[in-house]
């Protein structure tokens, strides 16, 4: 009996022992296992798994060899005692197992939310990712896009050949533009400091009335024709557009105004008419001077011959004799008006003819309390392809009107220069009573003077007109109340100088 009890001992001591190795080596795997990943629940629930493992397989195989042990030394009556002891042991650690596995049940439906969790942050922080380097890049872009488009708007605000004025809602000056301070003769600093208004550059503080109504009311204003003050007292005509902006939101509004300087081409206008007008004037004074003349001729001729002879009349003939001379002489005015470019041209010095009017006009009586001064140009010599008498003329007659001007004393000051254009210019200057702004686009008309009756004919400046004209130049007047007046006269110098 016990030779055939011998095997199943053997198998029954030999399986606790190999249980017991068995399930240490487990429990040392899972822990290994754990170390290497102690945030894995896997590997946890391996762990605390293989310890209850073993715990009963070490209480399973301990009872199991002792009760071989008890029954072969025949005390199997100690067995039953303790044999109730042993198995409760196994069944507290087989109750531990299942605890461990419901426990770990609940743990990993836990820890499948979290992974799913996890899992959600880790595409959602994909996603930041992308739209943050996406937005960084369109953030970049419109950077750039934002400066180059900056860059753009402030070149053409800086190059712009029209004046740009921005303001505040009390049309006080915010900003302008380097065509701004040409035309106004103003520094943005002077503008800024002084707190000037679009309104201090007006000519006329009622222009900017109703300019400034029509922006109240209509907010803006389109091609609007002012004249405009430089503080050296020069007008200029110019177109004026503007607008309101409101800006962005919290912004204080703006306006916005665009000036563009016509004065160049008013006055371009103004020559051509005059010329019109002028050509048109001489066709009709050729033909009246000729009928005129030779009637003129008639009667001072027989005037002359009744003075030879001893009357009573002598004192009428005289007077007779006086106002034939004075038509005669507005016939030869009317002559030299109406006459076309059939005088002979030449090299023609400026300087020796300014010089010899001068030197000319000082010895006349009108001139004894005019102090005249003449500063000549000194570089290259002034020479020009003209008629040396015609300008003359021309230079006489300027300089008798500044006599005139000053009332016969004050100052006259003649000027000759050269341009880097190739220009000269003759300029006379005085220190007269100026000219009416009403009466400055009429100088040149034929007939029309300021002067009392009887002391011009009007035909002084529209003679002189025309032969600059016919010279290829130019003559302009820039002249206020009160300020004196400035005669231009600009020519083309002789291109065969060298």
């Amino acid at each position: 009996m016990i030779t055939s009890f011998i095997p199943i001992l053997a198998v029954d001591v030999l399986g606790s022992v190999a249980m017991v190795v068995i399930a240490l080596l487990a429990l040392y795997k899972a822990r290994t296992l754990r170390e290497l990943d102690s945030d894995n629940v896997v590997f946890l629930y391996l762990l605390w798994i293989s310890m209850g493992l073993t715990v009963f397989a070490v209480s399973r195989s301990f009872g199991h060899i002792l009760r071989q042990f008890l029954i072969l030394t025949s005390n199997a009556d100690v067995w039953h005692a303790i044999s109730s002891y042993t198995g409760s042991v196994n069944t507290v650690s087989f109750m531990l197992v299942g605890s461990i596995t419901l426990f770990f049940n609940q743990n990993w439906n836990i820890n499948e939310k979290i992974l799913f969790g996890r899992k959600k942050l880790e595409d959602i922080h994909i996603e930041l990712m992308d739209l943050n380097q996406t937005l960084e890049h369109k953030v970049i872009e419109r950077t750039e896009r934002l400066t180059s488009s900056e860059h753009k708007c402030r070149r053409i605000f800086e190059q712009s050949l029209d004046t740009i004025f921005v303001t505040d809602s009390e049309f006080m000056i915010l900003e302008t533009n380097p065509a701004g301070i040409e035309l106004t003769g103003y520094t943005r600093d002077e503008m800024i400091m002084r707190k000037m208004t679009i309104g201090s550059f007006f000519a006329s503080p009622s222009e900017w009335e109703i300019i400034s109504n029509k922006i109240g009311s209509k907010e803006y204003i389109l091609n609007e024709e002012v004249e405009l003050l430089r503080p050296d007292n020069e007008s200029l005509l110019v177109l004026i557009t503007g607008g309101i902006d409101y800006g962005a939101f919290g912004c204080a509004k703006t306006y916005h105004f665009i000036i563009k300087n016509i004065n160049e081409k008013r006055q371009m206008e103004r020559q051509i008419a005059q010329a019109d007008k002028l050509a048109a004037l001489g066709e009709l004074s050729a033909g009246v001077a000729h009928e005129i003349n030779n009637p003129l001729g008639i009667i001072l001729g027989y005037t002359q011959l009744l003075l030879k002879q001893e009357s009573d009349d002598q004192d009428d003939l005289r007077i007779i004799e006086k106002h034939v001379k004075n038509c005669k002489t507005v016939v030869s005015d009317l002559l030299s008006f109406s006459r076309k470019g059939s005088s002979e041209m030449s090299i023609v010095d400026i300087n020796k003819v300014v010089d010899g009017v001068v030197k000319f006009l000082s010895n006349h009586s009108d001139f004894r309390n005019i102090e005249m001064t003449l500063n000549p140009f000194t570089g290259d010599r002034l020479n020009i392809l003209g008629n040396e008498q015609e300008l003359a003329q021309v230079m006489v007659n300027l300089v008798i009107n500044a006599c005139h001007a000053v009332a016969g004393k004050g100052n006259i000051d003649i000027t000759t220069q050269k341009t880097e254009q190739n220009k000269i210019l003759i300029m006379v200057k005085d220190n007269g009573k100026g000219i009416d702004r009403k009466n400055l686009s009429r100088i040149f008309d034929p007939f029309f003077t300021t002067k009392p009756v009887g002391q011009g004919t009007g035909l002084g400046l529209s003679v002189g007109y025309g032969i600059i004209k016919r010279h290829q130049g130019d003559i302009r007047v820039k002249s206020s109340k009160g300020n004196g007046t400035l005669f231009t006269i600009s020519l083309p110098a002789d291109s065969t100088m060298t």
